[in-house]
């Protein structure tokens, strides 16, 4: 690890330990385990990749550690079978397929991963989703190197879509009762607290879904072939 990573993990509250999974890190707090995450990703994935494991970030009483791999390095492009699994992920909790991940979008995944409610983060100008959470994974009924791939015009109608980015632009945060596609071949009536938010210039969506899902029949035309 860099001389940098060493001096905060020698200073008091802090400890840690190799084993033949890796590095486990463990920090006085959530908020200082957050601020080395995001501070040293680099260096921290590079070190997962030097040793053929993982480093792990832990702190007194947190439920989902932040772990960087050594696929996440940099290192040339991905190859196609390898592109599914190039996803950031939380002790398998939360699941992000956007790498550049800045500090307000970590909290929001940590937050995320200890949402018992299903949780996705979609950003606005690209309408893809990046960030979801196991409960949406397992609502969606969607493996999550694909949710997080989803562009959200192939399970909206357009005009809810439409409805929806007009009032986020109006009023940042709001509960709305909706109908929309789980995967392509369920359709539902879900009820979300939507609540849009800007990070490095980019606006986000993010989405925590209030109710079970009502099954209703695919509405005509949609997820059929242009």
């Amino acid at each position: 690890m860099s001389a940098s990573i060493l001096r905060i993990l020698n200073l008091p509250g802090w400890n840690y330990k190799m084993s033949y999974e890796g590095v486990s890190i463990l920090a006085p707090t959530k908020r200082d385990a957050t601020y080395l995450a995001q501070s040293y990703a680099e260096a921290l994935s590079e070190t997962a990749y030097k040793i053929n494991g993982k480093v792990r970030i832990k702190w007194r009483g947190c439920k989902q550690p932040i772990e960087f791999f050594g696929w996440m390095a940099t290192k040339p492009a991905p190859t196609a079978s390898q592109t599914a699994e190039r996803i950031l992920q939380y002790q398998g909790a939360v699941f992000c397929s956007q790498l550049h991940v800045p500090s307000e979008l970590l909290y929001r995944m940590v937050a995320a991963a200890e949402n018992d409610r299903p949780v996705s983060i979609v950003r606005q100008d690209t309408r893809k989703q990046i960030i979801v959470n196991q409960p949406m994974v397992e609502m969606l009924q969607t493996p999550p190197e694909i949710a997080t791939q989803r562009v959200m015009t192939q399970f909206w109608l357009p005009e809810d879509l439409a409805e929806l980015e007009q009032r986020l632009h109006n009023d940042r945060g709001f509960t709305w009762t909706y109908s929309a596609g789980l995967n392509e071949k369920a359709w539902a009536i879900l009820t979300t607290q939507f609540e849009a938010f800007e990070v490095e210039g980019i606006w986000y969506r993010q989405g925590i879904c209030l109710s079970t899902p009502q099954l209703v029949p695919i509405p005509s035309g949609v997820f059929e072939p242009a």
